[in-house]
């Protein structure tokens, strides 16, 4: 099945925020299928996008290859090509990392992301990565496999669900619809989400690192932004979004930032009813003086 379209969120607000014109530059950590990246070009800018996804990639030159002499495009996490940037000394006008999941991955059939893929759970966003969802759950044992679920979906029933996980591989199972079958069997009565959704969650974000690239990204993204440049972070959950709002605060009191977000810019209903997905984002931003 072909992936559905991606559909950026909170797109008005970053292009506001971060004022694109010609000349100005600007760094799009999570370049995904170009959405963002897309609004920032035509509007004159140049955009330098980091994507960890080769077929992200792929996507997004086909869809930008009308801009390509103002793109450039790096293929590594956007921790490890912003660490090396900052090393360089380059700055930027601006600077967006939209976290977590494109819809066009989750409708990937072939990635195993989804609640109701009958493929392999890989999970991997990209090259690099130690080990798949199937492969993590294999190597990790159970009650450490329960802190990963615990720790990165925030799931009460961390340790029933590890010990469901354990008994689906035991039988064989690998399929990411197999393993959201086993979990559905762990929690009683009628739920209104999927109870799998925290686990998954957790899975993928131990399989690809998230949160650790996520605090090195925060860690030199004051040293990104040219005088008077605006970063904006779009975050999906309470983790992310804690980490955001932590290191914003504590580079603002070290004199890394003249101005933070106060409060997170959230969609709104007419967004959200267009694209669902937006109903969780939240967007913080920080500016550096001029």
């Amino acid at each position: 099945m072909q992936p559905a379209p991606h559909v950026s969120v909170l797109l008005n607000e970053t292009v506001g925020l971060l004022a694109p014109a010609p000349g100005r530059r600007f760094l799009d950590c999570t370049l995904g299928a170009g959405g963002h990246t897309a609004a920032l070009l035509a509007a004159g800018a140049a955009v330098t996008g980091i994507d960890r996804d080769p077929r992200a990639r792929v996507l997004a030159r086909e869809r930008l290859a009308g801009h390509a002499d103002r793109l450039q495009v790096l293929d590594q996490t956007f921790a490890d090509a912003a660490e090396g940037l900052a090393a360089s000394g380059g700055t930027f006008d601006g600077v967006l990392a939209d976290l977590g999941l494109s819809s066009m991955q989750i409708d990937d059939g072939d990635r195993g992301f989804s609640l109701r893929d009958e493929t392999r759970a890989d999970m991997r966003m990209g090259d690099g990565c130690a080990v798949d969802a199937i492969g993590l759950i294999d190597r990790l044992g159970e009650s450490d496999l329960a802190d990963v679920i615990y720790r990165y979906g925030e799931e009460r029933l961390s340790r029933r669900i590890a010990s469901a996980l354990k008994r689906a591989r035991a039988k064989g199972i690998e399929s990411a619809a197999g393993l959201a079958e086993a979990i559905r069997g762990c929690v009683p009565g009628h739920q209104p989400r999927h109870p799998a959704l925290r686990t998954f969650q957790a899975l993928r974000i131990a399989v690809n690192d998230e949160l650790a690239e996520l605090e090195r990204l925060l860690a030199v993204l004051p040293r990104l932004a040219a005088p008077g440049g605006c970063v904006v972070v779009i975050s999906f959950h309470s983790l992310e979004d804690r980490l955001v709002k932590i290191a914003f605060k504590t580079q603002q009191t070290r004199g890394r930032w003249s101005e933070i977000a106060r409060r997170p810019v959230i969609a709104s209903d007419d967004e959200v009813a267009i694209n669902p997905r937006a109903h969780s984002a939240k967007l913080r931003w920080a500016r550096r003086a001029a």
